[in-house]
């Protein structure tokens, strides 16, 4: 889910009818569904179909199932997160915890 308009490669407004109701109780309505590529530091960018656009969300959030269906393993481990891609083996910490999160 994304709510920049502008990361969008392509991008199909419509009313999903669909509501995403976040921890914090904020509800938001998906306006549309596209495509975004995000530059790796290494190989070809990442793309992700199916993206959903969510205005006034103010993080990005991917699905961690939606990673683990391209081909990349998930890992948290003692604060810190990593994504490994299976076939090429490449591992990059993408998160550290701050407080529980």
């Amino acid at each position: 889910m994304i709510g920049d308009k502008s990361l969008f490669s392509t991008l199909e407004e419509k009313d999903l009818k669909i509501h995403i109701e976040m921890g914090d109780d904020g509800k938001y309505s998906v306006s549309g569904v596209g495509t975004v590529a995000f530059q790796r530091e290494h190989g070809a960018p990442l793309t992700l179909t199916d993206v959903k656009y969510v205005p006034r969300l103010m993080k990005n959030l991917v699905s961690v199932a939606m990673l683990e269906d391209k081909g990349y393993n998930v890992v948290f481990s003692k604060g810190k997160a990593f994504l490994r891609h299976i076939a090429m083996g490449h591992t990059k910490r993408i998160g550290i915890r701050v407080k529980n999160l």
